[in-house]
């Protein structure tokens, strides 16, 4: 059975140091779902103040069996999903890293598996991994890669994180950026957690939550 902690904290990142601490493992070895974003506590204090709350999962490094299986698997399920959708031609390759398997699409006519802001690939993802858990939860996590699409979203997101800090730190106002998914506000949460002018939090309720970045004090 896999080994779970739910922790609490003042900022997400805070919750997951806790939980490393508690599970004695690295980063790279835990899945993290933000269950609950913190929160200010509202005009003049009014509104109680809420704190985030995150559950890990241990996934450490998958076994050659788990591996094979899990492929195996994947390449089934896949050939179901394109035969139904008359997308058998489409080319991808599955890539066994440390923990999870990895499976990359690219080509020049798969922009419909991203989708509008990424909600294909994240729902094509998610559609995976509930099959595969579903039929047994030792095979491995499946993270979904089309045309680099993720990593190119990070990287961008990063960027953006530390330019709005470092408009908030000159101008000296907090800034609210656009409504973002959960996993995109954990990216720009953890990219900011380790500046010591700013901080971070959520506002809002889905599907319009949003981050804000403010100058430390």
């Amino acid at each position: 059975m896999k080994k779970i902690t739910e922790q609490i904290g003042k900022t997400v990142e805070e919750a997951i140091r806790k939980g490393l601490e508690e599970l004695k493992v690295s980063r790279d070895d835990v899945i993290v779902e933000v269950l609950e974003e913190p929160t200010s506590g509202g005009v003049l204090g009014i509104l109680s103040a809420k704190m985030a709350k995150v559950r890990l999962t241990v996934d450490k490094k998958i076994s050659d069996e788990q591996a094979e299986k899990t492929i195996s698997k994947i390449e089934e399920i896949l050939k179901n999903i394109f035969d139904i959708t008359g997308e058998s031609d489409i080319k991808y390759e599955l890539i066994r890293e440390n923990n999870q398997i990895t499976l990359k699409i690219v080509g020049d006519k798969v922009s419909h598996l991203i989708g509008y802001k990424g909600k294909t690939i994240e729902s094509l993802q998610s559609l995976l991994n509930a099959m595969l858990q579903r039929e047994d939860e030792e095979y491995a996590k499946v993270f979904v890669e089309i045309n680099d699409y993720k990593k190119q979203k990070e990287e961008k997101l990063k960027r953006l994180a530390n330019k709005m800090a470092d408009n908030v730190i000159r101008f000296r106002k907090p800034i609210k950026l656009e409504p973002m998914s959960a996993y995109e506000r954990l990216i720009i949460h953890t990219e900011l957690a380790t500046r010591k002018d700013v901080e971070t939090e959520s506002i809002g309720e889905e599907p319009r939550r949003r981050v804000v970045i403010k100058k430390k004090y």
